[in-house]
């Protein structure tokens, strides 16, 4: 006698399935928004709508995996590893901006940070760089009293020392963090204040952000001043302030060696 195996087919969870197609779809089109904006092929706009569909798609796909691990759990249905994987994309995709809007909640709407608040460093090259719909070159003065109390640490640098010297040692600086130098001028004596302005991108989206730097003789010896700005967005999420607090350490560093 013949004895026939009886063999019960466990199905796919269709959720499962269909939430890693999704999440998939997801990395191309956040890559997408990247790579353009980074070689410049579409403006701040078109690269944000694009960036946060690509948002929005990974999180669909990760609400589709939580309704699949729960129908597997409840119906028995095979596809756990398709979930997981679609979840894992997804949080990896949303994780960044997620994780940034966090950790900035309780930074103010800002994109527009100096250590002069009253004689903020003005663009002049930058004035012509910026394109038409960008943010305008004046500081907003409503910026001074909530900078203050946000970035207690933006202040300016003074330091006893010939000021050709220190123009010459912030454009190594520059240099070395690869920015962008729009235009320089040096600094004669008590006449004329040193200025350079350069512009940076952000690590992922390569957005720029304008930067002036002024250096001015005084009868304590030079001080240095300096302004990043944000060229689109009213919130910088804290960049601006942490690039001038970043270079004004890298200057003393640089200062201090220089000494010995």
């Amino acid at each position: 006698m013949i004895r026939r195996r009886l063999y019960v087919e466990v199905r796919v969870s269709k959720l499962a399935t269909w939430s890693r197609r999704i999440a998939v779809f997801a990395i191309p089109v956040v890559l997408l928004a990247v790579g353009m904006h980074r070689l410049s092929l579409v403006e701040y706009n078109v690269a944000i709508a694009t960036l946060v569909a690509g948002y929005a798609v990974a999180a669909l796909a990760l609400l589709i995996a939580i309704c699949a691990f729960v129908a597997i759990w409840n119906e028995g249905l095979r596809g756990l590893g398709r979930a997981f994987t679609a979840a894992a994309i997804s949080l990896l995709i949303v994780g960044w901006p997620l994780v940034t809007a966090a950790r900035t909640a309780t930074l103010p709407p800002i994109a527009d940070i100096t250590t002069d608040v009253n004689d903020p460093p003005q663009f002049v090259a930058v004035a012509q760089a910026r394109p038409r719909g960008s943010n305008p070159v004046r500081y907003p003065v409503e910026n001074a009293q909530l900078q203050r109390a946000a970035y207690p640490g933006v202040k300016p640098f003074e330091v006893e020392a010939n000021p050709d010297e220190i123009f010459n040692m912030i454009m190594g600086i520059i240099d070395k963090r690869g920015w962008r130098v729009l235009d320089s001028v040096s600094p004669r004596g008590g006449e004329r204040d040193g200025r350079i302005e350069a512009v940076a991108r952000t690590l992922i989206m390569g957005f720029r952000e304008d930067i002036v730097i002024r250096v001015r003789s005084g009868d304590k010896g030079v001080r240095i001043d300096m302004r990043s700005a944000s060229r689109y967005g009213d919130r910088d999420f804290g960049s601006n302030a942490s690039r001038i607090e970043s270079f004004m350490t890298d200057f003393a560093d640089t200062r201090r060696r220089s000494m010995y």
